[in-house]
């Protein structure tokens, strides 16, 4: 399984159909708990927050870029 956090993808589904095709149990916390993130969703740092508790919880976290979620997470682990 592949978690995806982040916002909007630039491309949208074009962009990410290789990553699909190679990987194809891809989620975000849009398909994992959509009803459930309503309340959070005029709140993007804690939109973040939740991206931030799957990631630190996985087992294995790639980042794309070099932003302080990813600076903190790799501190973490």
């Amino acid at each position: 399984y592949l978690y995806v956090a982040s916002g909007e993808i630039y491309g949208g589904d074009e962009t990410m159909q290789p990553l699909k095709d190679l990987f194809p149990n891809i989620y975000t916390k849009e398909m994992l708990a959509n009803e459930e993130l309503k309340p959070f969703l005029p709140f993007s740092s804690r939109l973040a927050a939740v991206d931030y508790i799957v990631c630190d919880e996985s087992d294995v976290f790639v980042t794309n870029n070099n932003g302080n979620m990813a600076k903190i997470l790799a501190g973490r682990r």
